[in-house]
């Protein structure tokens, strides 16, 4: 006698005469074919204490049940067979599939009439006649939506393929399976917030000022804290700076195994993220990293999280004296400090710690630009632009301005200072008021001179220019001085420094380009035809601002 059984439920070899074929995957096979006495099995279970576990299923979605993502013996196309499930029996089984094509047609903006329709189930069932089947199989009704819908192309077919082969369903889980509380929480955060999980992706973008949008943005982060990414966002460095935040849901299967994973730092989504934060917090070793936690913790409205990494940040900024560290932190901070209005932040306790950072960054920085290689100076520059940056969004007092323009100064006058490091420090000047157009133009013929040497020249004009070439097209003095520098390198140095014209360059667009090639031939710039300048321009523009000034401000 055979016995053909699931793997689940494997049967006791004395209940049955004959071989038993268990249906099982080939990891489990070692298992079945080791033997084992139930002897021994309870030999190594005596005196281990009871404990009670519940059981909960973790719901699938239909791209992950096809055989291409991740599971072997998947479905190839999960949606084809739902449709055929749904239609068991049915005649107009192929008739309602290029129902569901014209949906999703539509959806995505394109004119699908019914007489395409009815043209393309016609063609279908011809071709199922012409290939000898008894009616429209999945390849029918594919040729014949290519030919009558998609006019031909096959290559529109794949705009909707992944939709209607895969689908965007997720699995339920039956409401009388016992759920992990952080699945339970999510559940009821997920229909407070009007977000339905689903598997492809799609755009969400959300208000701040809304009570609605705010607890999604809420709800978003701290699922990535948890290492939940079920939303991201589409420009994390500039939704933060904004009332409206965009983000990318997807939502895959195993999001689910993550949350029960983060069931040792709570049993909701919020004191689980408040705890793995704090455990984060506590492993930061430098202080930029814990400036980013930080963020994220009042990004994420996680009060615990957020107190605790306030703590640590003073502590650790206490006994900082990495130069680096303390400009990386600087963003983060800045950005919490100018955008905290959106979410309701205290950020007083934060603006004196800034300060301080930029202080103290200022101090240290002349120091930490000295003798570095290429890769060190590289990430000092983009610490240093990135510092600035924030330093001129949150507009600090006179005082700390001040200690950072010195700084700066320092980079560009001290004489071990790395040329690509001071020839960003000039330029943050220049961009500052603090170095006139005279003084940078100077700067620039002995900086560029023939005497220097050219990876030191070509080290500053790469710190100056490579976020400012488009001031070449305006500014007389800078371009005669690198125009001087230019036709001072022999051909050997020019040629070994294109690579270095071209990178400063990459940055300005067609139409910059030939304004600055039309500056340097000499061409005097021409108004469009039609426009003639106005002798009075200016005192023209004067009085025209001092009548919208008023009305700008709400005045009559």
């Amino acid at each position: 006698m055979k016995r053909i059984c699931d793997w689940k439920s494997p049967p006791r070899a004395r209940e049955f005469a004959g071989p038993i074929a268990v249906v099982c995957g080939a990891w489990h096979v070692p298992a079945l074919q080791a033997a084992h006495t139930q002897k021994n099995d309870q030999a190594l279970i005596k005196g281990i204490a009871r404990r009670k576990s519940i059981m909960t299923w973790a719901p699938w979605t239909g791209p992950r049940l096809a055989l291409g993502y991740g599971y072997g013996a998947g479905v190839v196309a999960p949606g084809w067979c739902k449709h055929l499930w749904r239609t068991r029996g049915r005649r107009d089984a192929a008739t309602l599939w290029l129902a569901t094509i014209a949906a999703v047609l539509r959806a995505k903006g394109h004119l699908v009439s019914t007489a395409s329709l009815i043209e393309a189930e016609r063609l279908a069932r011809t071709l199922a006649a012409i290939r000898e089947r008894p009616k429209p199989g999945f390849e029918e009704l594919r040729d014949a939506a290519i030919a009558a819908l998609f006019n031909g192309e096959a290559v529109l077919w794949a705009l909707v393929e992944a939709e209607l082969l895969l689908g965007a369903d997720v699995g339920e889980i039956p409401p009388d399976t016992p759920l992990a509380p952080l699945i339970e929480d999510l559940q009821r955060n997920q229909k407070a917030a009007r977000l339905k999980p689903e598997a492809l992706e799609r755009e969400l973008s959300v208000d701040l000022r809304s009570e609605s949008g705010l607890f999604r943005s809420t709800l978003l982060h701290r699922l990535n804290v948890l290492g939940v990414q079920w939303g991201r966002l589409a420009d994390a460095g500039r939704s933060r700076g904004t009332f409206r935040e965009k983000w990318t849901l997807a939502w895959e299967p195993e999001y689910a195994v993550r949350l029960v994973e983060n069931l040792i730092y709570g049993p909701t989504i919020e004191k689980a993220a408040n705890g793995r934060l704090i455990q984060m917090l506590g492993a930061a070793a430098s202080l930029d990293t814990l400036a980013a936690l930080v963020q994220s913790a009042i990004t994420a409205d996680l009060s615990e999280a957020a107190s605790a990494g306030l703590v640590a940040l003073e502590a650790r900024a206490a006994h900082s004296s990495e130069c680096l560290e303390m400009l990386a932190s600087v963003p983060p901070l800045a950005d919490i400090i100018r955008y905290g209005e959106a979410r309701k932040t205290e950020t007083n306790r934060l603006s004196g710690l800034l300060e301080r950072l930029i202080v103290e960054g200022a101090i240290a920085l002349p120091y930490a630009v000295r003798d570095l290689d290429e890769q060190a100076a590289t990430t000092l520059v983009g610490a240093v632009r990135k510092a600035d940056t924030a330093i001129r969004l949150v507009e600090p007092g006179e005082g700390v301005l001040d200690a950072w323009r010195n700084g700066l100064t320092g980079v560009l006058e001290g004489p071990g200072s790395t040329a690509l490091l001071a020839g960003c420090a000039a330029h943050l000047l220049y961009e500052a008021g603090q170095l006139s157009a005279e003084d940078a133009a100077g700067l620039l013929g002995r900086r560029l001179s023939p005497g220097t040497p050219v990876a030191q020249a070509a080290g500053f004009f790469e710190g100056f220019f490579s976020t400012a070439g488009q001031r070449l097209i305006y500014d007389e003095g800078l371009r005669g001085a690198v125009d001087g520098w230019l036709k001072s390198l022999d051909e050997e140095a020019f040629i070994a420094h294109l690579p270095l014209l071209r990178r400063v360059f990459s940055n300005l667009d067609s139409m910059e380009r030939q304004r600055l090639i039309e500056a340097v031939l000499g061409r005097t710039a021409r108004l469009p035809a039609g426009l003639t300048p106005a002798p009075d321009g200016g005192e023209g523009w004067r009085r025209h601002l001092e009548r919208l000034g008023p009305l700008l401000a709400g005045g009559v």
